[in-house]
């Protein structure tokens, strides 16, 4: 195999782990997810609705560039010079996501589009430049080149035009569903790994965790008092721990289908965490703002952690793990909702949320001893 050879798609049975520079790359996006958060801080008070709106494209944009590599790598990935500089090359774009957003809040959206467009056509060039054996890559490959290019349409039109936010939502959400018209197509190519997928959403998820514990101690170090920083530790601890004991080790159907659907829900997930992050600063002035936003957060969370089942195995036991952990999940966003309205106190919300996901936990600790452990441990 030659250092600069086209990969071949090659059969992805047997155990495999996250490569370094799939590690690396990973890394870029923690500047990322620091700006998006730093931008919801800053912007909150200007209109909750709007500052959401962009938060989700803000996150979504370069979240679909993760999400296309990690398959990419899944596929073709090979220990060779060639495709470390793919991957590399590739980490520029994202980078330039990260300084946009400093212009984007001036509504100077240039280096925003200059990120969109160049991620997308590296992106093109990485899966159209292996060798296609298959009719199935060759057709993989045309979904990807209308729906990307159908996008960078859009987004240049938004530019252009005064309907940037409508056409930018439009185009990344070609995107995230262009997807669905590959899934044929991907039945018919060598199953994608049922181990490595989990690991590079999982590693990806503690990187937005490890974001909210920095938050922790940024609150920490700017206040004598030590209750709300505590109270928040234990609730980033919480989400740790419901995502994975009931997310990561509940493993998907090993079909293309849901996997997809799998890897929609984890979206959901790590845009919950990144919300419930971005709450900390207001929450330390009792910002009411940011109670709301703790509150779409966590209500986001519980849905995803326990809709993510739906995807997952179809034994008894999985299934009715998914139906219970959805009947609580229920319940309990009923409590924290008629909490939001009657409680004014930021402190005794915070605490009424971390009871809430204390008990999700708690639940599902229950079903990961009893019944998942065991199996696990064979």
């Amino acid at each position: 195999m030659s250092e600069w050879s086209r990969p071949h798609v090659h059969s992805t049975e047997g155990h495999r782990q996250a490569s370094w520079i799939e590690l690396f790359f990973d890394l870029v996006f923690i500047a990322s997810l620091a700006e998006v958060i730093h931008y919801v801080e800053a912007h909150l008070a200007d209109g909750f609705a709007h500052t959401i709106g962009w938060f989700f494209i803000l996150f979504t944009a370069p979240w679909i560039v993760w999400r296309s590599s990690t398959f990419y790598s899944d596929r073709y990935e090979e220990n060779t010079t060639r495709h470390r500089l793919l991957m590399i090359v590739l980490m520029i774009p994202i980078g330039l996501f990260a300084y946009s957003i400093h212009y984007t809040t001036n509504h100077e959206y240039g280096w925003f589009i200059l990120s969109f467009v160049l991620s997308r056509c590296w992106l093109l060039f990485m899966w159209g430049s292996v060798k296609m054996t298959e009719s199935a890559q060759k057709q993989t490959f045309r979904v990807l080149l209308i729906g990307h290019g159908s996008a960078m349409l859009l987004v240049t039109l938004g530019w252009l035009t005064h309907w940037m936010v409508p056409l930018v939502t439009i185009a990344l959400l070609i995107e995230l569903f262009q997807t669905l018209f590959t899934l044929r197509s991907h039945e018919k190519l060598p199953a994608l790994t049922h181990n490595h997928l989990p690991e590079r959403f999982g590693l990806f998820t503690m990187l937005v965790l490890g974001e909210g514990v920095l938050g922790v101690i940024y609150i920490l170090s700017e206040s004598s008092q030590l209750f709300l920083p505590f109270l928040l530790f234990l609730l980033i601890v919480s989400c740790f721990w419901i995502y994975y004991d009931q997310v990561i080790y509940r493993l998907f159907e090993p079909t293309a289908w849901h996997i997809y659907w799998w890897s929609v829900w984890n979206l959901g997930i790590v845009a919950s965490l990144l919300l419930i992050r971005s709450a900390f600063i207001g929450l330390k002035t009792e910002n009411t703002d940011s109670m709301l936003l703790l509150l779409i957060g966590v209500l986001l969370f519980l849905l995803t952690t326990g809709g993510s089942g739906i995807v997952g195995k179809k034994d008894e036991l999985s299934r009715r793990m998914t139906k219970r952990f959805l009947q609580l999940r229920f319940l309990m966003s009923l409590v924290l909702l008629t909490g939001y309205w009657m409680i004014n106190s930021v402190y005794i919300f915070v605490s009424m949320t971390l009871f809430v996901l204390l008990i999700v936990l708690l639940q599902g600790m229950y079903y990961w001893v009893r019944y998942l452990k065991p199996h696990a441990n064979k």
